[in-house]
């Protein structure tokens, strides 16, 4: 008797992640990551690093995407195209972590289909209507709250965003920016109505949903200023390319990412390929842009520090660069360079990162701890047992975040972030997060184009310290913060062991 087909998924080893796959990623709260690998999907416990699943992508059947399973039953002989996007639904979370029963995904490709698949079945619920004909490549997804339940926001082709009823696959919305490129969508922490797109040459498109229907939906366009010069190199050599295809098959190296601020409301860090830009929506401004100086690789993406007032920036060229913010004003300085590919051999060509992401559920009760800490020395949110050089001393681990890479040789890293302090130090930012509405707005004394941000990248070495580092200041302040990648390969980090066959 033949056994049901996810059965034989538990047995199959993905192909490794490529280009080719977008360079997505996105981490549960509960410690799954999801990724796509060729043409499939694997999750990943994060704690573990061990994998848990994998997903593949039914083939296309040659007629268009319905709500049943029929294209997991057409022939072998079709090739499945490359998984672009994925993005684990925000539904609540059970009450048990590990009864993944209500746990939805859903999973973009290069030929336009979405599909939504139930992690514990391991099948696919449903597939979203597509058009068959123009098979515009998903660039981006984001689920976002509509009024009675979650719908999800899409990236197509290069110009087209897209909001879908979850429940029933069709299209509720659309809307074209051509001759745009799309980059990235992401969601509103403050307001999970809204959510915002951004394309290469620095358009801004803001989106709230208010209902079910597409008069409920409101935009508002911006524009980042930014240096676009190689980009329109890019456009000129690349005038052939099919019109159907996004911006991560025609400029797969030319990157623009952003991330809300999770402490500010109005607050997007934007990162172009050689520009860091902190822009405010409701001023509609740019409040800081600084240029990388020579010898920097550019960026692959911003991720800014859930707990503190740290941005965590990827590069094209496998290191991580750390931005802090200075007291007062929404001015950040680079104040760490780190390497996120450890020199293990010598493979060549070396590889490169595809994706970070941040694991959300230790931030989350990293949060809680801060609450609720007496701020003893001794409590064990700031004791890692795990570690045998984690001891009592005057430095304080003020934050511990952990960061997931994701390398096209099949390795994945899960990096610890620490920002050290004072016990002191610690103590005032527990009372600071109980007692400030720290997203009230964007702060006072903002600096715009006249900024230097070369002369601000090699000014502060004060923050470069070492790992057990001691301030005599008591006071809060963004110096006594001293951000660490820790990369010791028994202790801090892990990746993942197995090998991906190519």
């Amino acid at each position: 008797m033949a056994r049901p087909p996810h059965e034989s998924w538990d047995c199959m080893l993905p192909g490794p992640p490529s280009r080719n796959n977008g360079g997505s990623a996105d981490c549960h709260p509960s410690g799954l990551l999801a990724f796509p690998s060729s043409s499939s999907v694997s999750v990943v416990d994060s704690r573990s690093m061990q994998l848990v699943s994998v997903l593949p992508m039914p083939p296309p059947t040659g007629t268009s995407s319905s709500n049943t399973n029929s294209a997991a039953s057409s022939s072998s002989s079709s090739l499945s195209p490359f998984v672009t996007s994925v993005r684990w639904a925000p539904f609540p979370l059970p009450h048990d972590l590990t009864n993944y029963q209500h746990l939805l995904l859903a999973a973009g490709d290069r030929q336009g289909r979405i599909a939504l698949f139930d992690f514990r079945l391991r099948s696919v619920l449903l597939w979203f209507e597509s058009d068959p004909a123009s098979k515009p490549g998903i660039q981006d997804l984001c689920w976002v709250q509509g009024r009675s339940d979650w719908v999800l926001a899409s990236l197509s082709g290069p110009s087209l965003l897209s909001i879908w009823n979850a429940s029933t696959g069709r299209c509720i919305w659309k809307y074209d920016v051509s001759p745009e490129f799309f980059s990235c969508i992401r969601r509103d922490p403050f307001d999970s109505r809204h959510l915002c797109a951004i394309g290469l040459k620095g358009f801004l498109l803001s989106i709230k949903v208010l209902g079910d229907t597409e008069d409920d939906v409101v935009i508002k366009e911006f524009h980042i200023p930014n240096d676009s010069s190689e980009l329109q190199k890019l456009e000129r050599d690349a005038s052939g390319t099919a019109a159907s295809s996004p911006a991560l098959a025609v400029f797969p190296l030319y990157i623009v990412r952003f991330s809300f601020s999770p402490l500010w409301k109005h607050i997007l860090f934007v990162a172009f390929p050689r520009e860091l830009i902190v822009f405010d929506l409701q001023y509609e401004t740019s409040l800081f842009a600084a240029a990388l100086p020579r010898g920097c690789g550019k960026f692959l993406d911003v991720l800014p520090d859930p707990n503190n007032e740290l941005l965590y920036c990827a590069h094209l060229d496998g290191r991580l660069s750390t931005w802090r913010r200075k007291e007062g004003e929404q001015v950040h300085v680079m104040c760490t360079m780190e390497e996120l590919m450890p020199s293990i051999g010598t493979p060549v060509p070396s590889p490169s990162i595809l994706a970070v992401v941040i694991c959300k559920s230790d931030s989350t009760l990293q949060c809680v701890g801060n609450l609720y800490s007496s701020g003893s020395c001794s409590s064990s949110f700031d004791m890692d047992f795990d570690n045998p050089f984690d001891f009592c001393d005057e430095s304080f681990y003020v934050s511990k975040t952990h960061l997931i890479s994701i390398s096209d040789d099949g390795k994945i890293w899960n990096w610890l972030l620490t920002s050290e302090g004072t016990e002191d130090t610690h103590k005032e930012a527990t009372n600071v997060g109980k007692g400030a509405d720290v997203g009230e707005g964007p702060v006072s004394g903002t600096n715009t184009n006249n900024i230097d941000g070369t002369a601000d990248l090699v000014k502060q070495p004060d923050c470069v310290t070492s790992i057990r580092s001691r301030s005599s200041n008591s006071t809060l302040n963004q110096a006594d913060l001293s951000p660490k990648v820790c990369h010791n390969t028994i202790f801090f980090y892990q990746y993942l062991w197995f090998s991906f066959s190519h």
